[in-house]
């Protein structure tokens, strides 16, 4: 019985807010009409003339003429003598040293050994390998 007494209680409230709310505002009389027309010549700011403008200067360039152009020196051959390969005579046994620019030939017992050494190397790495011939 509570419940349907609050129930009650609440949509009557709804109810009179409605009517308070959307209804009662459209049964009141209007204000008067505005004209909206006379509203803004009324608050219409007023005309500020436009700032004065600089004149614009044209200046035409003066054009130089290209300069004609220089002639080309004649090329001179050089009369210092170009160095031509460098001899070196092929001797057994011996180290030719490159590393200071000009070859300089050494003769040491160790560079006979190591060539001998590396020689038995490749020697002893190669010997069981073999290339079949090529499949047509």
């Amino acid at each position: 019985m509570k419940t349907r007494i609050f129930l009650a209680a609440v949509v009557l409230a709804a109810i009179v807010g409605f009517v308070l709310v959307t209804i009662r505002p459209a049964l009141q009389p209007k204000g008067p009409r505005l004209d909206r027309r006379q509203i803004s010549r009324q608050f219409k700011p007023p005309e500020i003339p436009p700032p004065p403008l600089p004149m614009p200067v044209i200046a035409t360039p003066t054009l130089v003429p290209p300069m004609p152009p220089r002639p080309m020196p004649l090329v001179v051959p050089r009369n210092d003598p170009v160095p031509g390969p460098l001899e070196v005579p092929i001797q057994h046994g011996a180290t030719i040293d490159f590393s200071t620019g000009a070859p300089m030939v050494k003769m040491q017992g160790k560079d006979q050994e190591a060539l001998d050494r590396a020689l038995k190397e490749m020697a002893e790495a190669t010997k069981n390998t073999s290339f079949p011939p090529p499949k047509k």
